[in-house]
């Protein structure tokens, strides 16, 4: 291997390990899939699993049962749905991401 090559292996590492140490960094996505959850951040990067999102309540559905009058119940939040643009919080070396709303 040349050391022109071996001088590109060695700053690439260096990049993808600084990128890698950021505590956190908002990006926004989109929704591609709901079942199960698939986002999108930029179409040159792989899609985010739901293995690696964290849902906060604001992005969460939310039914909940009405008291009193006639009853029944309301929905406070609709959840996500495919098309939906999110922000999110990147998180832990880039491998989690907090959905924190939508957009």
């Amino acid at each position: 291997m040349s050391d022109v090559s071996f001088l590109g292996v060695i700053q690439k590492i260096v990049q993808k390990t600084v990128e890698g140490l950021r505590m956190a960094e908002m990006e926004t996505g989109t929704v591609t899939s709901v079942s199960p959850l698939s986002i999108q951040t930029d179409v040159s990067r792989p899609f985010i699993p739901n293995a690696a999102l964290i849902l906060t309540s604001e992005v969460k559905e939310r039914i909940v049962n009405v008291e009193g009058g006639a009853g029944g119940t309301v929905q406070v939040h609709e959840g996500l749905k495919t098309g939906d643009k999110v922000l999110m919080l990147r998180v832990s070396h880039g491998q989690r991401y907090i959905i924190l709303s939508k957009l």
